[in-house]
C-alpha cells in the first residue's frame, strides 16, 4: 500500500472511531485515537514544510518537557494528543465544503455580482460576503472571492481589495461556528457555550468592520479612485435565496445534530458535512448525467487530499500537548495566587491577552498555542473574570492575529493570490490595522465586562 494511501485510510479510520465513540462509547477508543494519531504523523511529519516541522516539534517537546517536569510525561502527552481528536476531525468536515462551494453555480453569481460591484460599495460588500460566507464555508469563500482581488492591476486597488477580504474573512472567526477558534475556544473554555457567546462575538465583527472600513477610507483610499473592470452584475433574488436556503441548511443540521446529541460542534459538523457535500456536489452535475458523476470524483479527491491535513494536524497536536504539559508544572492554583499577590486587575489582564496573542501571530505563532495555554493554566476562575469575557478576548483577535503572521493559511493564499511575498502582507500591509483593531478588541471586552459581567 502507498504511504498517501495508507496515511488517508489511517485519517479516516480516526475520524470514525473519533466520532462513533461519541454515540457509543467502547473500551479503548482513546488508546485507538491516539495510536492512529502517532501513526498518521509519523507517516506525513517528514513531509511538512521544514519551517512547520521544527516548530511542531519544539512546541510538542517542550510541552513533554513540562509534563515530565510535572511529574506525569505519559498521561500529559496522551492527554494532549486525545484532546486533538476534535482538531482533527474539524479540518476532515471543513475539507469536504470547500470543493462543491467553489463549483456551484449559485455561489459563483453570487461571486460574479461581487465582483462587478463599483468603486465606493467594494470594501463592505467584499467584506460582508467574505465574512458571512467564511462564518460557514470556511477557507472555500476566499477560493470563491479572491479573483476580484488576483485580477486588480492597480497595486494599490490590489492592497486595499486584499485587507477587505482578509478581514472580512478572519473577523468571522470572532462567532462563526464552522471557524476552528471557535472550536479552540469552547475546548478550552469548557463552561462556555456557543449560543452565549456569539451575539458579543457578532456585534464585534461589525464594529471591526467599521474600523477596517474608517481605515480605509482615511489612509488608502485615493480620490481617484480607480474604476471596476467588469460589467456590472445584478444579484437576482432567486441566486440570493439559494444561497441564503444553501447556508441555513447547512447550520440547521449542525447545530440540530449538536443539541440533539449532545455533540460537540466539531463532531456534529464531522456528521453532517460529507452526506451534505456528496448530495451538493451530485446535484450539480449536468442534466441526464448520473448523480455519481459528481459524488464520485469529490469523495476520491477528498480521499487523495486528506494526508495535506499534515501541517495542521501538526500544529494543533503540539499546542494541545504544550497546554496540557505546561498546566502540570504551572498548575492554575500558582497563577492565580501570582496575580493576587501582584495586585495585577482583570482589565490588566485581559488587554495582556489581546495583545499578547497579537504580538504572537507577528511572531509567527499561532493563536491555538496561546488559546490553549491560557485556558490550561489560566482558566476564568484563575483570573477572576467570566468565561464568556476570556472567550470573547480570545476570539477577537484570533483572526486579526494570523493576518500578521507570514505563516497562517491566510496570509499564504493571499500571498499567492496577488504574487507578494507573504511576510510583506503580513509585516507591511496588516500591521497597523491589525494593532488598531486589537486595541478596539480590547475596549469592547472591558466594555462589555463592566457592563454585563462585573
Amino acid at each position: 500500500m502507498k504511504r498517501n494511501t495508507l496515511s488517508a485510510s489511517l485519517y479516516v479510520i480516526l475520524v470514525v472511531v473519533a466520532i462513533s465513540s461519541k454515540f457509543w462509547p467502547y473500551p479503548f477508543a482513546s488508546e485507538i485515537i491516539i495510536s492512529l494519531t502517532v501513526a498518521f504523523l509519523a507517516l506525513e511529519i517528514s513531509f511538512s514544510p521544514p519551517l512547520q516541522r521544527n516548530v511542531g516539534a519544539g512546541i510538542f517537546a517542550i510541552g513533554a518537557l513540562c509534563a515530565w517536569a510535572g511529574g506525569d510525561l505519559i498521561g500529559g502527552v496522551m492527554d494532549g494528543l486525545e484532546r486533538a481528536q476534535v482538531f482533527i476531525v474539524m479540518f476532515f468536515a471543513v475539507s469536504w465544503l470547500r470543493e462543491p462551494a467553489v463549483t456551484s453555480p449559485s455561489l459563483r453569481k453570487l461571486r460574479d455580482a461581487v465582483i462587478a460591484q463599483p468603486a465606493g460599495r467594494r470594501y463592505p460588500i467584499l467584506w460582508l460576503s467574505a465574512h458571512f460566507l467564511g462564518s460557514v464555508l470556511n477557507l472555500a469563500a476566499m477560493s470563491l472571492l479572491s479573483g476580484m482581488v488576483g485580477d486588480q492591476t492597480d497595486r494599490r486597488l490590489r492592497k486595499r481589495m486584499s485587507l477587505a477580504l482578509m478581514m472580512g474573512f478572519t473577523t468571522a472567526s470572532t462567532w462563526g461556528p464552522f471557524y476552528i477558534s471557535v472550536t479552540v475556544v469552547l475546548t478550552a473554555i469548557p463552561g462556555v457555550k456557543w449560543i452565549e457567546i456569539a451575539p458579543l462575538g457578532f456585534c464585534l465583527s461589525m464594529v471591526l468592520l467599521a474600523v477596517g472600513w474608517a481605515y480605509d477610507r482615511l489612509f488608502l483610499r485615493e480620490k481617484n479612485t480607480v474604476a471596476s473592470r467588469h460589467e456590472l452584475v445584478s444579484l437576482t433574488l432567486q441566486t440570493a435565496a439559494r444561497v441564503v436556503f444553501l447556508l441555513l441548511l447547512l447550520i440547521f443540521l449542525v447545530m440540530g445534530t449538536h443539541e440533539m446529541f449532545a455533540l460537540s460542534i466539531p463532531i456534529a459538523l464531522g456528521v453532517i458535512a460529507p452526506p451534505f457535500a456528496v448530495i451538493w456536489a451530485a446535484v450539480q452535475v449536468s442534466k441526464g448525467s448520473a448523480w455519481s458523476d459528481g459524488a464520485r470524483p469529490l469523495i476520491k479527491r477528498i480521499f487523495i487530499n486528506l494526508p495535506g491535513l499534515r501541517n495542521e494536524a501538526i500544529a494543533f497536536v503540539a499546542a494541545s500537548v504544550l497546554g496540557v504539559g505546561v498546566s502540570k508544572v504551572l498548575p492554575p492554583e500558582v497563577i492565580s495566587a501570582q496575580l493576587l499577590s501582584l495586585g495585577i486587575s482583570q482589565d490588566f489582564v485581559v488587554v495582556g491577552i489581546i495583545f499578547g496573542m497579537t504580538l504572537a501571530g507577528a511572531a509567527g505563532l499561532h493563536p491555538v498555542i496561546l488559546a490553549i495555554l491560557v485556558g490550561e493554566v489560566m482558566p476564568p476562575e484563575v483570573i477572576g473574570i467570566a468565561p464568556q469575557v476570556l472567550a470573547i478576548a480570545m476570539l477577537g483577535v484570533w483572526g486579526t492575529s494570523t493576518m500578521v503572521s507570514p505563516f497562517s493559511a491566510t496570509t499564504l493564499f493571499m500571498g499567492r493570490i496577488v504574487n507578494v511575498p507573504s511576510h510583506v502582507i503580513a509585516w507591511r500591509w496588516n500591521v497597523p490595522l491589525v494593532f488598531l483593531s486589537a486595541l478596539m478588541v480590547a475596549s469592547y471586552v472591558v466594555t462589555i465586562r463592566h457592563l454585563f459581567y462585573s
